[in-house]
């Protein structure tokens, strides 16, 4: 159950992204924002293992910088991801990679705010 309704709530950070992020529109009807934050969803499943192998290749520049380049080189695959489902014509268009930066930062916040309001990134915890 927890899968579906996650899914929503990413279509839901989507389109609220698109309406609040100057640069990316709508390609299609607002109805194709489901299968455009399906497209996102499953790129950046499959992007996980890439950016796994970069932290541990780049494990040092990250001790240097405290964590810090560890977060930037995750933002730098998820604004790519984005850029690509953006081109795609998937439910929404990207104008220029500042878009794709911008929108990525916000539907990640949103998808984090709406995740912790439904309580959908909790663990179940049996003492």
């Amino acid at each position: 159950m927890k899968l579906p309704m996650r899914w929503l709530l990413a279509s839901a950070a989507l389109l609220v992204t698109v309406h609040l992020v100057p640069g990316i529109s709508f390609a299609r009807s607002p109805a194709w924002v489901l299968a455009a934050a399906l497209a996102l969803g499953l790129l950046n499943l499959l992007a996980r293992p890439l950016v796994l192998l970069l932290r541990v290749l780049t494990l040092p520049l990250s001790c240097l910088t405290f964590g810090l380049w560890a977060l930037i080189l995750s933002l730098f695959v998820n604004i790519l991801v984005f850029y690509f489902v953006g081109s795609l014509g998937w439910g929404f268009r990207v104008e220029s990679f500042g878009a794709a930066a911008l929108g990525a930062i916000v539907m990640s916040v949103l998808n984090t705010v709406l995740t912790g309001l439904f309580e959908l990134g909790r663990r179940d915890r049996r003492d």
